[in-house]
């Protein structure tokens, strides 16, 4: 029986893209001959991880942050801190600690660093800028969500095609919806809304998008609000300036961080999903949206157009008539919209974290038979 461990850090906290990821794959792969466990460096309990199934080994003596930080000057292997004998590890986020022995997989999302660094956070993307090339080259097997971000990789880091695998995301787990009522008890949620959910942060291009709705309110005098449900992430702070400026501010919501059941209902109760990314590796909220019946409006950028297939309306990034011309048709067009609607259950249905699970764990038993 091989051992095959998952770094399983970006589970913990509020988990955006990348956890998503890494949680909906621990949550399912399984593999003949194989034995699946989690790496996490924590203390305290984790009933989130500890109720995937897996076997989990902690490591208590420093946060990882410190460890991130530290770990060019550590001289300490990434054995001593998870001893389990594991002939395969994988590491979710990029990059691959130093004096990492035997089989290793890494996940690289996208090539925001290169495309857009201007949007991320300093210290990340000079992390990722140092140590990108030596984890690529570390690896056994690179895999990567679409198309597009094998095309990137192979173009921007040089890897080989033929190490490049291609694992997609899926919609969320879908929770069971709250109430209506309860949107507007916890958020004053009343009427017609538009709804964006993810990461508040300038890659995903929202001060166009609040320009394009302030354009939308003017030109068309529908009440609908615009709704922004995600997390602060980074270079974020021109998004709420100009939220606060646009003439139809008092539209405008910031609900932070949801899930589960408050993200469930709030895809239910829109009218309209609006995604104007620049830049994304593959873009999960769209599909979610989609897999509630909601119909979709989403930029023509990076993998977009490869994860929405014909099942949304798209606008260049930059558009704004054109951003808010598409949210004008949906919502006074209910033919578009339910064709919309239904493409959209169509095309949602086209992913699943079970075989994408299952895509992972034949790269997995490809790599270790490669050991023999």
């Amino acid at each position: 029986m091989k051992k095959v461990a998952l770094d399983l850090q970006p589970c913990v906290g509020n988990r955006a893209g990348i956890g998503t990821y890494t949680y909906e794959i621990a949550r399912r792969i399984r593999g003949e001959g194989m034995q699946f466990c989690g790496h996490v460096f924590a203390r305290g309990a984790l009933p989130e991880l500890e109720a995937l199934g897996l076997p989990l080994a902690r490591c208590g003596k420093f946060p990882y942050g410190v460890y991130r930080r530290v770990w060019h000057l550590l001289p300490l292997s990434y054995e001593k801190l998870f001893p389990d004998g594991a002939d395969l590890k994988i590491f979710f986020d990029y990059i691959v600690p130093p004096r990492v022995t035997g089989k290793v997989i890494s996940v690289v999302h996208d090539m925001t660093y290169k495309r857009f660094p201007e949007t991320m956070l300093a210290r990340n993307r000079r992390r990722i800028e140092r140590d990108i090339c030596a984890s690529v080259e570390r690896s056994d097997r690179v895999v990567t969500v679409s198309r597009f971000s094998a095309d990137e990789i192979v173009q921007l880091l040089g890897v080989p095609r033929e190490k490049i695998c291609i694992v997609s995301n899926a919609p969320a787990a879908q929770a069971e919806a709250a109430p209506r009522a309860a949107l507007e008890e916890r958020f004053g949620l009343k009427g017609e809304y538009i709804l964006y959910v993810g990461t508040i942060e300038a890659r995903k291009n929202l001060d166009f998008l609040l320009r394009a709705f302030d354009r939308f309110k003017r030109e068309t005098g529908l009440p609908h609000k615009l709704v922004l449900a995600g997390g602060d992430g980074w270079e974020n702070r021109a998004v709420y300036e100009r939220a606060a400026s646009v003439s139809c501010a008092a539209d405008v919501r910031f609900l932070g961080y949801v899930s589960g059941p408050v993200k469930s209902a709030l895809y239910d109760n829109a009218s309209l999903f609006v995604f104007p990314s620049l830049y994304e590796g593959f873009g999960i909220p769209p599909l979610e949206a989609m897999e509630h019946g909601c119909p979709v409006v989403c930029s023509d950028a990076a993998s977009l157009p490869e994860v929405v297939g014909d099942a949304a309306l798209t606008v260049g990034v930059s558009d704004e008539v054109g951003l808010a011309g598409a949210m004008h048709r949906v919502l006074t067009d209910a033919s578009l919209a339910h064709s919309l609607a239904e493409r959209g259950r169509a095309r949602a249905r086209a992913f699943s974290w079970d075989d994408s699970a299952a895509k992972l764990a034949a790269v997995c038993r490809e790599v270790l038979d490669e050991a023999r």
